[in-house]
């Protein structure tokens, strides 16, 4: 049986907690919070934490006895990501199965729950990636996290004519034009910013100012570039949008120098995070000559939700076909002749019986 989190059930989360698989999304780096914060967020009623905790408790079965998964809904968007599954697959009492019924049972409620997509940021392991495609989870885009804990001593003066500044209403034309261009199709669809009514390039969103906050470079009056600076209480991420396929690296390395200025400049919390996609070229070498270094991959799964529409369709009407009059007309049958009945003999001997 899987339901939500109830008081009921602080034990199981509490010792299943040590045990639980943290995947490495972005909410694990910049507000990571106990499993047992995450899960009585859910009946706080001050919380505000959109985050959902699923229990599976199952007696008489060897295999799928007891797990819990929790998730957390995005801001703004119809979708929710995966925090974290417990046990993990490695543990004593870990197997797929449990991970396939709690996953299954979560993409079941999405629908009530108005979520569109379902994420899931695995680390980039056999086992792990393919628990998840089991359940209809599908790999996009496959990502190096680096870290940097100095970014003020990478930072260096960047000459020429480029301009960094935050964004403005005047440039989102151009910055969905560069988010069309630098990041491709498939990668577009998954992240939900084509084929719906809600879609919208996740450059083009309106952050809170405290969640982050979005900066343009522009290089004679033409966009060049763009960051997003996401903000946390255990370190800052960092998210870019630029041509990395061309040759002239100049306007990335002016991108990432201004970036960790910014950083720097606003004293935000370090460690900065970034991750570095599959599609972004020659990204790995500026990085590594900023300050940043690798320290985890992961491969970004996910998982779009089939709803039920109800629609109003036109229904055919069968057409009765019409037959022609009948005339009535008198009818003898012929006459036949009555067969007489079946006559039966019998010899009986007329002598005397003696």
């Amino acid at each position: 049986m899987i339901r939500p989190f109830q008081l009921g059930d602080i034990y199981l989360i509490q010792r299943l907690s040590g045990q639980a698989t943290q995947l490495p999304c972005v909410q694990n780096f910049l507000q990571p919070t106990s499993s047992m914060s995450v899960a009585l967020s859910a009946v706080w009623p001050w919380a505000t934490l959109r985050a959902s905790t699923y229990v599976l408790r199952q007696q008489g079965h060897g295999l799928v006895h007891e797990g819990f998964l929790q998730m957390v809904r995005r801001a703004n968007r119809p979708e929710a990501e995966i925090l974290c599954l417990a046990p993990s697959l490695d543990a004593p009492t870990g197997h797929p199965a449990i991970w396939n019924k709690l996953l299954s049972h979560l993409i079941h409620e999405a629908g009530s729950l108005a979520v569109n997509r379902i994420y899931a940021e695995a680390p980039d392991q056999p086992l792990l990636v393919n628990t998840f495609a089991a359940v209809g989870f599908q790999p996009y885009c496959r990502q190096t996290i680096w870290r940097c804990f100095e970014p003020g001593a990478a930072a260096r003066k960047v000459c020429g004519d480029t301009e960094v500044r935050l964004r403005a209403a005047i440039d989102d034309w151009d910055l969905l034009r560069l988010y069309a261009a630098t990041v491709p199709e498939p990668v577009q669809i998954a992240e939900g910013a084509m084929g719906g009514s809600e879609a919208v390039a996740p450059l083009l969103e309106n952050l809170r100012p405290a969640q982050g906050v979005t900066y343009v470079m522009r290089s004679s009056n033409e966009l060049t570039g763009a960051f997003q600076v996401l903000l946390g209480q255990h370190g800052t991420w960092l998210q870019i949008w630029i041509d990395a396929l061309q040759p002239d690296s100049s306007n990335l390395r002016a991108l990432i120098s201004h970036a960790l200025a910014v950083v720097t400049e606003q004293r935000w919390s370090t460690p900065l995070y970034i991750a570095s996609s599959d599609f972004h070229g020659g990204l790995d070498s500026v990085l590594e000559e900023s300050g940043f270094a690798p320290f985890h991959d992961r491969v970004r799964m996910v998982k779009h939700v089939v709803k039920w529409v109800r629609e109003t369709v036109s229904s055919a009407v069968p057409v009765v076909e019409t037959t022609s009059e009948v005339a009535p007309t008198s009818f003898a049958p012929p006459s036949c002749a009555v067969s007489s009945p079946i006559q039966s003999s019998a010899t009986v001997d007329s002598g005397s019986i003696a």
